[in-house]
């Protein structure tokens, strides 16, 4: 049908154009619609063959320059139905869905229909729905006719019609048909059955007759067995055919899928019955410690066959393998089935356990796996130690004693304690606390702490510490350190003249922080500072306030002035001498005036100054009076007091009474002597100059006047202690005055030296003792104590030099060092040095002066602070090792005395010659881990401590063990610690040479013992009592001798005694070639036990943690003992390799001497082992002290050597 659609313009300009659109959108070629345009105002749309795609909005746009117009118009094609999907009988199985569909197209749309024919034989309709019933017959909005779960009553005739209102509609008739093949209620059974039971299994099949049905095991013809009894029969009740399978005396064999097949002509049907038969499970494999901790461990295994019956739970059965655990301290713990992981919770820490997992179904429970040994971490203790007590033993040191915590706290072994100590009023956090004590510390219980302050409140406290770390803190335990001397004098000092005989001084306390106690007194000590003056008119008195007055002192002195304060400990540092005058006050008498006549009329008269002067001389009052005169009548005359002689003219020819006084500003003082002078025309030789003591310094110039009178002019002779003195020497000129000049004094040039005058009328002379001060003698030096960080000297000066000895100067160094100069001031002859090297050497000399000059040095002394190079700790203490690294544990170095400063690190292969530097200046933390090792390779390394006394290296041998490798129970060989694994350690040569050696020394021991009975002679074998029958000596075995025994070899010897032990050495390797060791000399411990009789014997253990004891085999079992290489352990490298210490006993006997290091051996090396030379060390100094075993008194001899028959 054809369809045509004008667009007509009723005006508008020309040109206009034309555009015709379908919904919106251009027009599809695909349509067939095509247009033409009839005149300038006229369009025409033109479609050939209408069709229901051709339905839709047409709209025509005409525009010119101007603007555009546009119309729509709507067109609608109807379409009568047609088929899309045209349905067509079928058929379906019984219990089969089945979906029939029915599609129809045209416009509008066709609405399909289905209608069903009853058994009247009309069409009744189909329900629309969503088909969700199984059993339903619906019909979807698509036109799809859906049966889910088809059924007999679902066969007959549908019809299937479509209709849109537009003729013709469509219809078809269609036939369902529903086939029954074969089918079972149940598909699939499960039959369970016990070992020996009986199972019958029943196959019910329904379906179109006639059905066939057979039995299969396991997808393979039944076999023939007199136990498999087959029957089949028919239902009557529910249809169908039931056969049945009677299986007796059910086998484990027999648990599979038997398979019942039925089969007609629609098909072929299979049910499977599962016959389980069932029985107790195996026990689990694979039984691994994967996690370790301080309280749990996390264990794994891998499941048994469950026997075809569900593991309904898991028994895990835990016991600790310490003695002090006792009987009934095993417990078990239930998991469900399907649980293959089981963390273990509180547990005691640092404890080795056994651990054992059985399976349980309903049948019942299995048997338990091999025990598999694991060691819980450490952790730190839980306890703080116990009965903390602090007694001052010094004014600067402190005793602390304590208990160890509980020994269930401890949860490993103790490394040592950290005792904190702080003023008690510091705040809460400022312990300073440091390490006492070391592996083993459970004995060590005191600790001096030294470096205090005097008389200073502290509080103390502890924490006891393993390899995991530190426990809780003690509760403070509080001491005061005993009163000592001040450390510090007394500040401002000050000192005032009140008197010309009194001074007062005045001070205040030393500092609170230095007083170092209580101060009960003063001491003020005072002395003249004259240069002439002996020191020992030093004079002291004491004072409990802050003043002192000095009385009956000299006028005008200086005087040196010191305050020290005092505890009941005694007399602390003096203050810096204070130097202090008393007030002037008159002078005294002058005691040596002279008055000779040097003319008719006229007199010399001379005097030398008063002694003390007690001030500044302001002048000197010559008086003379002549004889015969009455009261009064005295002249004088004043003279400068730089003057000490005058010439009186104008005298008369009569003796004259000649004083002299002195005088300052207080007064004049007391007169001298009278002399006496008389004027005379024959004028005898006469020396004015008064002579007297002269003091001068060495290698100074000294002059001594002799100034003479006398006509004629006297002649002059100067005499030294009665020899005349040669002139014609540089040092000694006599000047045309008659003064002696002496230059470049030396100590000889002292004496008594005398000018005489000598003339015709007469002689006189003038005596002078010249004292010539020198420099003292070079002090005699000593040491007389020493510390760690200090050194007290004493010095002693035989000779002073004449005059005070003013201060020292002490100089020290460390050798190869700078000197350090000290100055010492006063007369004090001690002095200790502060704040030296540890354990280092240094070297003193000391010098005094006096106010002339300085000594010679003293002899250099030498004196070595107290410490020690650092001492290397046992192997078991320091390194632990697993396959990639090793940790060492720097802190169990002993100090020396001296703070460790630093450490360096070497290794290499043993294989190989040199050496890697790991560090070269690494500190001294608690660890250092030293990684990049391969596993399974022994290492040699080196490690070097250094503090300020020297430096010490140690060697240590390690292995690092092989990947994954830890050993099972069954094997019995554990890793403390470590997980274990099921791999055979028996692929190890380090287990089989040692095996292999142990069980050639049984069979030769064996061979001694038959051919030691077999020589007995007949007169031994029939002696009453006789004990020396191997089978008597065995079956003796008392709880002590059943104790695993090893031979002690003797310490190794230092270099410098091993030429004094050849004749020892012989004896003992005598005595070990007879094998004729004392009871004494076994060690109660050995380094393996192997059972005999179970199979190869397994590889060793590590022995036992020091907590925990050997367990004697029982009677049951045969034991022989070997020693044997024991690897290092593969636990957590964090934790100390406490097992290589392990098991030790104590020495019967005095140490023997120690090594050159002076440390004690691993216990483990010590033993003489079959895979190493070396003989056990004897414990190091402060280790704890176990009490050795009773010496039982030596048994008879027999053939056996470390062999036990129980």
């Amino acid at each position: 049908m054809q369809i045509r659609a004008t667009c007509l313009v009723q005006e508008g300009d020309q040109p206009v154009r034309y555009a015709w659109t379908k919904d919106a959108r251009p027009l599809d070629a695909r349509l067939g619609v095509r247009t033409s345009q009839l005149d300038a105002f006229t369009s025409i749309l033109v479609i050939e063959r209408a069709a229901a795609e051709h339905s839709g909005n047409y709209t025509c746009t005409a525009s010119n320059a101007a603007a555009a117009s546009a119309t729509t118009a709507r067109l609608t094609v109807n379409v009568p139905p047609t088929w899309v999907v045209e349905p067509s009988s079928t058929s379906v199985a019984l219990g089969g869905s089945l979906a029939l569909h029915c599609l129809a197209r045209g416009f509008p749309d066709p609405v399909v229909t289905w209608r069903r024919q009853a058994a009247s034989g009309e069409f009744v309709g189909v329900v629309e729905g969503t088909g969700s019933g199984e059993s339903s017959i619906v019909q979807w909005k698509n036109g799809t006719l859906w049966i889910g779960r088809s059924a007999r009553g679902h066969e007959g005739r549908y019809l299937c019609e479509a209709g849109n209102g537009v003729p013709p509609g469509l219809s078809k008739l269609v036939d369902i048909t529903v086939n029954e093949p074969p089918w079972f209620r149940a598909t699939e059974q499960r039959q369970e059955v016990r070992v020996g039971g009986t199972a019958t299994l029943t196959c019910h099949a329904h379906g179109d007759a006639p059905l066939t049905l057979t039995w299969s095991k396991d997808a393979v013809p039944l076999s023939p067995l007199p136990r498999y009894q087959v029957s089949q029969h028919e239902e009557q009740d529910q249809g169908g055919t039931i056969s049945k399978l009677v299986v007796t005396d059910a086998h484990l064999e027999d648990s599979g899928t038997f398979s019942c097949t039925a089969s007609n002509t629609h098909g072929v049907r299979t049910s499977q019955l599962h016959l389980l038969v069932q029985d107790v499970p195996g026990h689990p494999s694979g039984i691994e410690v994967v996690e370790v901790g301080p309280q749990h461990l996390v264990l794994t295994w891998t499941s048994p066959q469950d026997s075809n019956a569900p593991i309904t739970a898991y028994i895990i059965t835990l016991e600790p393998q310490s003695p002090s655990a006792g009987a009934g301290a095993a417990r078990e713990e239930r998991v469900g089935g399907q649980e293959r992981r089981l963390v273990l919770k509180d547990l005691t820490p640092a404890t080795r356990y056994s651990l054992r997992v059985a399976a349980e179904n309903r049948v019942g429970r299995g048997r338990s796996s091999p025990p598999v040994l694991g060691s819980t971490e450490e952790q730190p203790p839980s306890a703080p130690p116990r009965d903390v007590r602090v007694m001052a033993v010094s004014s600067s040191a402190l005793r602390v004693s304590w208990e160890p915590p509980p020994h269930n706290s401890t949860h490993g072994t103790l490394l040592g304690y950290h005792l904190g100590y702080k003023l008690a009023s510091d705040a809460e956090g400022a312990y300073n606390f440091t390490r006492v004590g070391g592996v083993g510390s459970i004995g060590v219980t005191s600790a001096r702490v030294s470096g205090l302050s005097p008389h200073s409140h502290y509080s103390v406290v502890l924490r006891a510490f393993n390899s995991k770390g530190t426990g809780p803190t003690s509760p403070p335990a509080t001491a005061i350190t005993l009163e000592d001397k001040p450390s510090a004098p007394p500040g401002q000092v000050r000192c005032d003249g009140v008197s010309s005989s009194s001074l007062v001084v005045t001070w205040m306390p030393p500092p609170p922080s230095e007083r170092n106690g209580v101060v009960t007194s003063y001491r003020v000590a005072f002395w003249k500072t004259a240069a002439t003056e002996d020191s020992s008119e030093e004079a002291a008195m004491m004072s409990k306030d802050l003043r002192a007055q000095l009385d009956n002192l000299r006028p005008w002195m200086n005087y040196s002035v010191t305050v020290a304060a005092s505890t009941r400990a005694g007399q602390g540092v003096a203050s810096t001498p204070l130097i202090c005058t008393t007030h002037q006050d008159v002078p005294e008498a002058l005691t040596m005036v002279k008055a000779v006549a040097s003319g008719p009329r006229a007199a010399v008269v001379s005097w030398a100054p008063p002694t003390h002067p007690h001030g500044r001389l302001t002048r000197y009052t010559v008086y003379w009076k002549a004889m015969g005169t009455g009261t009064g009548g005295e002249i004088s005359r004043r003279v400068d007091p730089q003057l000490t002689h005058v010439t009186l003219h104008d005298l008369s020819h009569v003796a004259h009474k000649v004083w002299v006084t002195a005088a300052t500003r207080k007064g004049e003082g007391p007169p001298s002597s009278v002399v006496m002078v008389k004027p005379s025309h024959s004028v005898a030789a006469g020396v004015w100059s008064v002579g007297g003591n002269v003091t001068a310094a060495w290698r100074e110039d000294v002059s001594l006047p002799c100034g003479a009178v006398g006509m004629p002019e006297p002649t002059l002779v100067w005499t030294h202690d009665g020899v005349p003195v040669h002139t014609n020497k540089d040092r000694a000129v006599v000047q045309r005055d008659g003064t002696l000049s002496l230059s470049d004094l030396q100590r000889d040039d002292g004496g008594l030296y005398t000018c005489t005058a000598t003339n015709r009328h007469g002689h006189d002379s003038a005596l002078y003792h010249l004292n010539v001060l020198v420099p003292p003698s070079p002090p005699s030096l000593h040491v007389i104590e020493t510390t760690t960080s200090s050194v007290r000297v004493q010095w002693n000066v035989e000779d002073t030099g004449g005059a005070t000895i003013q201060g020292s100067s002490l100089h020290y160094r460390v050798a190869g060092d700078q000197w350090t100069q000290v100055a010492v001031t006063g007369d004090q002859r001690t002095y200790t040095t502060h704040n030296l090297q540890c354990g280092s050497l240094h070297h003193f000399y000391v010098t005094v002066h006096n106010h002339v000059g300085r000594s010679e040095p003293s002899k250099t002394e030498s004196a070595r602070t107290k410490g020690r190079p650092p001492q290397s700790p046992p192997k078991f203490q320091f390194v632990t090792t697993n396959s990639s690294q090793a940790t060492l544990y720097l802190s169990q170095w002993i100090d020396g005395g001296c703070p460790i400063t630093h450490f360096s690190v070497e290794y290499r292969k043993e294989s190989v010659t040199t050496w890697t530097t790991v560090g070269t200046e690494i500190p001294p933390t608690r660890t250092y881990s030293l990684g990049g090792l391969e596993p399974g390779n022994r290492y040699m390394l080196r490690v070097t401590a250094h503090n300020t006394a020297g430096f010490a290296p140690a060697e240590y041998s390690i292995t690092t063990p092989s990947l994954g490798h830890s050993v099972a129970a069954d094997s019995g060989v554990s890793v403390w610690g470590g997980a274990p694994s099921t791999s055979s350690a028996w692929q190890e040569l380090r287990v089989v040479v040692p095996a292999a050696v142990s069980t050639l020394t049984l069979l030769l021991t064996l061979t001694t013992v038959f051919v030691c009975l077999r020589k007995r002679s007949p007169a031994r074998t029939h002696q009453k009592g006789s004990p020396e029958t191997v089978i008597g000596t065995t079956e003796k075995i008392g709880p002590q001798e059943e104790l695993y025994t090893t031979v002690r070899r003797p310490a190794p010897s230092p270099p410098q005694q091993q030429q004094q032990q050849p004749q020892q050495q012989q004896q003992q390797e005598s005595r070990e070639a007879q094998g004729d060791y004392p009871r004494d000399e076994l060690y109660h411990y050995a380094a393996a036990t192997y059972r005999v009789g179970n199979g190869t014997p397994p590889p060793p253990a590590p022995p036992s943690p020091p907590t925990h004891a050997h367990r004697p085999l029982s009677r049951g079992q045969k034991a022989f003992t070997a020693l044997v290489y024991q690897a290092p352990s593969l636990h957590d490298v964090d934790c100390p390799n406490l097992a290589e210490g392990e098991g030790r006993v104590p020495w019967p006997r005095a140490s023997p001497p120690h090594g050159p290091a002076g440390v004690a051996d691993s216990q483990s090396e010590g033993y003489g082992s079959l895979m190493s030379p070396r003989g056990p060390s004897p414990p190091a100094p402060g280790a704890p002290h176990h009490r050795h075993p009773a010496k039982h008194p030596r048994g008879p001899r027999t053939c056996v050597r470390n062999v036990r028959f129980p």
